[in-house]
């Protein structure tokens, strides 16, 4: 069951700022506030925004003859990883933890390439490359077996053109059981996009190194549902957090399939979510769901973490949209509503962009790139500014962020934002890390 917020997405919608791109980060990343329904199974996913705004290669190889002709001769087996920016993947490529496949198949004049694969007990990411005629991008989801026994999971992916005739992509693999530390891996592909077929792989998978596993034992009870955190595991490509949820039906207000979590070390850093998967049963009136969390790996010796659950609350009457004209006397107040507000500090214009500088001012938590509260710029005919391929915010340290849009004419420029709510926060899981 996949899931989004409603009332974001479409206030979203009745814009002109987003991008295809963005629309779809905003709306999966943010989850609704669902009714309940009795159901006998459910799954879901949604892909953060991290994961959906992967460019592998610039855009401009697929426009520019040179830059294709360079990007072409690019070597792909043995570095797939090493230059995305997926944090995670792009340590353990450069540490030579993936693992090359380099299995073809073909049919219907289409090519496909399974690369490298990577696997450490926190995430199972395959990459490959696709060649015909005219590349049609991204894989339609396909049928996995482990150990010759097929298993249920979400996936999410992500890629680019290198030419016309080539496009290199990622998918990640969010399985909803645990898998063993080595396995055969079975992968068939049934089309890719509209282009029926069939390209088929097997390979051996070992786990690439030993990952750190942590099996809190504390309980916290959130609206009268048992929250558990099943494990934490801790790998160099990521950080892993399963939770396991019980509650009644009848008796409690929360959907279980609506909590998410910051994971937060002893220094305030905050991990970015990369995805999140769960499913679960309800029987008798009593669900139990069981619910996996992506993050960015922990930074070298950090000792202790905060996992705090947190839920959003529905806004009445929608989310509000809010903007300020770009050519005010800095500084300058932008509200975010009862989240808190954006000072912006100073903006650079140049030859091929514009660069905000700004300071979040909110006692909420906020993650580095500003996924859940993003801000936008448009012209004076209302055209969307943010770039394609970096379309939200970098922290630079503390509150202070940058971001930079595409270069304009300073004359009616317009910034923007919604008013959010505050997120509901619960009591926190404290974790000690083993060093």
């Amino acid at each position: 069951m996949s899931k989004q917020w409603p009332d974001l997405k479409k206030e979203m919608d009745k814009i002109s700022v987003p991008l295809d791109k963005l629309d779809s980060i905003i709306s999966n990343t943010l989850k609704p506030t669902k009714k309940k329904k009795s159901i006998k199974r459910m799954t879901f996913y949604f892909v953060s925004a991290a994961i959906l705004i992967i460019g592998i290669f610039i855009s401009t190889a697929s426009v520019s003859p040179a830059m294709a002709k360079i990007a072409a001769q690019v070597p792909i087996i043995g570095a797939f990883f090493n230059d995305v920016q997926d944090e995670g993947l792009k340590i353990a490529g450069q540490k030579g933890l993936t693992q090359v496949v380099d299995q073809s198949a073909k049919d219907n004049g289409i090519s496909l390439t399974m690369n490298e694969i990577f696997y450490d007990g926190t995430r199972l990411t395959f990459g490959y490359t696709q060649e015909s005629l005219f590349a049609i991008g991204e894989l339609e989801r396909p049928n996995i077996k482990v150990n010759g026994k097929e298993i249920n999971f979400s996936s999410s992916s992500s890629g680019d053109f290198v030419t016309p005739q080539k496009y290199k992509g990622m998918m990640d693999i969010n399985p909803t059981e645990e898998l063993p530390e080595e396995f055969d891996i079975s992968i068939r592909i049934d089309a890719i996009g509209l282009v029926p077929g069939k390209w088929e792989f097997n390979f051996p998978v070992k786990q690439s190194n030993k990952v750190t596993v942590i099996r809190p034992e504390k309980v916290i009870t959130i609206d009268k549902a048992e929250v558990k955190i099943s494990s934490l595991k801790l790998g160099p490509a990521g950080t892993d957090l399963a939770v396991q949820v019980i509650a009644r039906e009848e008796e409690s207000k929360i959907d279980p399939f609506d909590l998410n979590f910051f994971v937060v070390d002893e220094h305030e850093n905050v991990l970015d979510a990369f995805s999140s998967s769960g499913h679960g049963d309800t029987e008798d009136g009593m669900i139990k769901a069981k619910l996996d969390f992506l993050f960015n790996p922990l930074k070298e010796g950090v000792k202790k973490v905060s996992v705090i659950p947190y839920t959003f609350a529905e806004p009445n009457g929608g989310l509000e949209e809010v903007s300020v004209d770009l050519n005010k006397k800095i500084p300058f107040t932008l509200s975010q509503g009862d989240f808190g507000n954006i000072l912006i500090k100073d903006i650079q214009y140049k030859k091929d962009q514009t660069i905000v500088y700004f300071d979040v001012q909110s006692d909420e938590i906020y993650d580095n790139r500003l996924y859940r509260n993003p801000i936008w710029l448009k012209d004076a005919s209302g055209n969307n500014l943010m770039l394609e391929d970096a379309p939200f915010a970098e922290r630079i340290e503390g509150n202070s962020f940058k971001q930079v849009f595409k270069a304009n004419e300073q004359e009616g420029l317009q910034l923007g934002t919604f008013k959010y709510p505050k997120p509901v926060t619960y009591e926190a899981f404290e974790i000690e890390l083993p060093q």
